[in-house]
């Protein structure tokens, strides 16, 4: 919905002043002439995405050392982790060499650990947030931030909140994340995780580019794409992914963990399925 917001009739007496602004925003949580709309699942993505690398859902194809000291690759896939030589090899990278900078991933290989990480950090949520199904889509994106960001055990020290968000008290839930060290130590990023949480919902347009013209053509795995193609993000390079099962609703009820398959689809053919077990 479009709120426009335009002067009344002329009056007598010559002009009028105009009316003064209102101390809360018409349109609820966001700023006057933004309305308010649930978070898309690409857009879900890509807000991680962004906090995790400077080149969002594109990610860093090249080696890097993170602010942590771990070396680290794609979109925030950390290559000291336990079980990163084997999941580089099932997307087909060799980890040496990925490791010593001698070889670059490509934007499927990024597309795909990324999606792995979405999957682990979902059934992380599940097991702090039992209640995470009933966040609305934007809130379960902050909680997923945050496990990226601190990990499991790093949100399960916040459990002030952790209580609060399962008994749906968000003004509280987003109050601890402002009053934390964490806050204070990332800036920026903390105070995006703190707005959404505060809101639940998305304030600017939806972005053109979100929706693509033409859906691909009938996965063997998948059995359809709808029209509207709730489930579909949108990654550089040409690769999308899609999960006909997810859908949101503001308020809550999307269920992220409950599908069980993810595809990948590039240059016009499915290369690749995910599954998500929680």
């Amino acid at each position: 919905m479009l709120v426009v917001l335009g002067g009344g009739p002329a009056t007598a007496g010559g002009p009028q002043p105009p009316p003064s602004r209102p101390t809360e925003p018409s349109t609820g949580p966001c700023p006057l002439g933004k309305a308010p709309r649930d978070m898309e699942i690409g857009e879900f993505k890509d807000f991680v995405a962004k906090h995790e690398s400077p080149h969002g859902l594109a990610g860093d194809p090249h080696v890097y050392v993170d602010t942590k000291g771990h070396p680290t690759v794609g979109i925030g896939f950390n290559l000291d982790r336990a079980d990163a030589r084997a999941r580089l090899a099932a997307v087909g990278a060799n980890y040496d060499d990925v490791r010593a900078g001698r070889v670059n991933l490509t934007q499927v290989q990024i597309t795909i650990l990324f999606e792995q990480t979405i999957a682990e950090a979902t059934t992380d949520a599940y097991a702090l947030v039992p209640n995470f199904d009933l966040l609305s889509t934007a809130r379960q994106a902050v909680l997923i931030d945050m496990i990226f960001n601190l990990g499991r055990t790093g949100v399960a020290q916040f459990q002030d909140m952790l209580a609060a968000l399962n008994r749906g008290d968000y003004e509280t839930a987003a109050s601890e994340m402002e009053n934390s060290a964490w806050k204070q130590q990332m800036g920026t990023r903390a105070t995006q995780d703190v707005t959404l949480m505060d809101r639940g919902i998305v304030c600017d347009p939806l972005a053109p580019q979100s929706i693509p013209p033409m859906p691909p053509p009938v996965s063997p795995d998948i059995p359809g794409i709808p029209a509207t193609r709730p489930g579909y993000t949108p990654y550089p390079g040409g690769v999308e992914t899609y999960q006909p099962g997810w859908g949101g609703s503001p308020g809550g009820g999307s269920a992220l963990c409950s599908i069980s398959k993810i595809e990948v689809y590039y240059q016009e053919s499915w290369i690749g399925v995910i599954f998500i077990d929680c």
